[in-house]
């Protein structure tokens, strides 16, 4: 008797359809970054390591530590979730933030 296995995988099904992708930077010389926790996997030294790092092949680099933007709690309420993700937007439209470093492990 054969049994067969099914797989699934861990991405997990899209439930929404892609939308338009923002063109990648030719570089972030001069550019806002900022940067998105999510509470995972001692972001406070890494996010210290990452914008050491940035600084010194971008000088020009400004760079909006995590602290300034709401903090995503990973598997938390949805709605809180949306609200989260509105807020930062906002908040990075606001500051002129040409890109975001977001997450940290987890």
């Amino acid at each position: 008797m054969t049994e067969k296995l099914a797989v699934i995988s861990p991405e997990g099904l899209q439930v929404t359809q892609a939308r338009g992708v923002t063109r990648h930077l030719d570089t972030l010389d001069g550019k806002t970054i900022g940067e998105v926790y999510n509470n995972h996997f001692k972001g406070e030294q890494m996010f210290r390591a990452y914008r050491r790092l940035l600084k010194e092949r971008y000088p020009g680099v400004k760079i909006i530590p995590y602290d300034q933007f709401p903090i995503v709690y990973v598997g938390g309420d949805p709605t809180a979730q949306k609200q989260t993700a509105k807020d930062i937007a906002r908040l990075a439209r606001e500051w002129d933030v040409d890109a975001i470093i977001t997450g940290n492990g987890g």
